[in-house]
């Protein structure tokens, strides 16, 4: 949480109309909501910010997803939920979100209102969540 009590959200994804299609879609949520475009920004970031949430894309251009998750884990900055979001479908990916302790892993495409939804009770955010986009 920061000093406004606001939950703090980091999203991680490198593809620059995702990473708008979320800002958009999280900006009606109370929330502190940041942005990383590859795996070395994104653990800078967590470090500093020390978010709720992790919004994880799999495949970034530095580094995968799961080598990102490895590493807060080892620093002990994991973040309270961590939610995949990725085009990464295979069984296997699903296996490492389980054995990563991942809350919830969602393919893409997604759908804005979902996700927001999702978020929203992921960090129990209270009161209804706007549904219009």
């Amino acid at each position: 949480m920061t000093d406004n009590n606001k939950p703090v959200v980091v999203s991680v994804e490198d593809e620059e109309g995702i990473s708008e299609l979320l800002r958009l879609t999280m900006e009606p949520l109370p929330i502190d909501f940041h942005h990383a475009f590859n795996g070395k920004d994104a653990i800078e970031l967590i470090t500093r910010v020390k978010p709720n949430l992790l919004i994880l894309d799999i495949g970034l251009p530095d580094m995968n997803g799961w080598d990102v998750l490895k590493t807060i884990i080892a620093k002990d900055i994991k973040p309270d939920k961590v939610l995949v979001l990725t085009a990464y479908n295979a069984p296997t990916h699903r296996l490492i979100a389980h054995l990563q302790e991942v809350d919830l892993y969602i393919n893409k495409p997604f759908m804005p209102l979902e996700l927001r939804q999702t978020v929203s009770e992921l960090l129990e955010l209270p009161g209804s969540i706007p549904q219009t986009f």
